[in-house]
């Protein structure tokens, strides 16, 4: 029994070194709320998880290779908190190997594209409460916060100059290649997108054009917004544009959002928001129309406390919302035109 701790003792000793030079770092998110709702003959009442930023668990490193340049990796999975959900594509936000220096980064893998984080949001793009990420994800736009902007197969670019963030994107996701899904040419549906944000002081800019190819028509979005912080609050505004939605022809929309951040108390903010989305689709046209309220507390560093409330009116063959979203009525076939409305109170915990 002796000698066998003193195998593991030494063992240790021995893996410990090694361990540190890898520098690997575990970071993640806990959030879970509850949510109460109605939409035409559709209730929700729930627990459910990721209500201001998805839930998951990731690993990063970096290696020092000397002259200034590093090997980096991130390795990162959604989790279902409030369930045991199985394992998919679906659940991984991120996972990729490149290399970093100061020319910025280049990496390759499964990538979040600038649509992802380069949209002006007062509510931080939070799926439940943001009118703007409710409307474009219920749309299934590629500037989201969302699986609309995680692209798989793919080469990206990331650099910071004096406050500007430029990221680009090209996904090589080719699946006809393999399955014959969409034609023969393996340009047919790959992806590419450019995303600027500027930020000096209290201002905020930013833009995004994303492309999304299938040989029947290029999914097409730009979105330009910006925010400022005047101290007692802070302006924010986006609008985002979409072309040949889900690659199909003539399926076009527009969304645009103002909102308001109110600090109140050092730990405490009021949240409000209105946003527009005017479609164009062959299953359906009209406008829905969604508004927010919500609180946000931070507990500490790592922990917030969240509550609010959307509502979002839709046109008659348009079911855009949080219930209507989470029943699988959007658009055309089911959607008669109910308005949403969703109360939500949860904590988010990152680590």
């Amino acid at each position: 029994m002796q000698k066998k701790l003193i195998a593991l003792a030494v063992a240790g000793l021995v893996s410990a070194p090694a361990f540190a030079q890898s520098n690997v770092t575990i970071y993640g998110v806990a959030d879970a709320y509850m949510a109460f709702g109605s939409q035409g003959d559709n209730d929700l009442s729930a627990v459910n998880s990721g209500g201001l930023a998805g839930s998951r668990i990731g690993f990063r490193g970096a290696e020092d290779l000397g002259n200034g340049l590093k090997a980096i990796f991130t390795y990162e999975h959604g989790v279902s908190i409030d369930a045991n959900d199985g394992l998919g594509e679906t659940l991984v936000p991120q996972q990729f190997v490149g290399l970093a220096g100061g020319f910025g980064s280049v990496t390759l893998g499964r990538l979040y594209a600038p649509g992802f984080d380069h949209v002006v949001d007062a509510f931080g793009n939070s799926g439940i409460l943001s009118p703007q990420s409710i409307l474009s994800g219920d749309l299934g736009l590629s500037i989201d916060a969302g699986s609309g902007s995680r692209w798989s197969n793919s080469v990206a670019y990331n650099g910071e100059f004096s406050g500007l963030k430029v990221r680009g994107i090209y996904s090589m996701n080719a699946k006809e290649a393999a399955t014959g899904e969409q034609g023969t040419d393996v340009n047919d549906n790959d992806a590419y997108g450019l995303g600027l944000n500027y930020a000096n002081g209290p201002l905020r800019v930013a833009a995004v054009y994303q492309v999304i190819q299938a040989d029947t028509a290029d999914h097409k979005e730009w979105s330009v917004g910006g925010s400022y912080d005047f101290g007692v609050l802070t302006l924010a505004a986006n609008y985002q544009d979409a072309k040949s939605v889900n690659n199909i022809d003539d399926n076009d929309a527009d969304i645009w959002q103002v909102g308001v951040i109110v600090p109140v108390g050092a730990a405490g903010k009021v949240h409000l928001g209105y946003g527009e989305a005017d479609v164009d689709f062959a299953a359906a046209d009209g406008k829905s129309k969604s508004y927010s309220i919500a609180y946000t507390h931070a507990l500490s560093k790592r922990t917030t406390l969240y509550t609010g409330f959307n509502r979002t009116d839709n046109d008659n063959g348009l079911g855009l919302g949080v219930v209507g979203h989470q029943s699988g009525v959007n658009v055309g076939t089911g959607a008669a035109g109910d308005e949403s409305d969703v109360f939500a109170v949860g904590v988010n915990h990152t680590f």
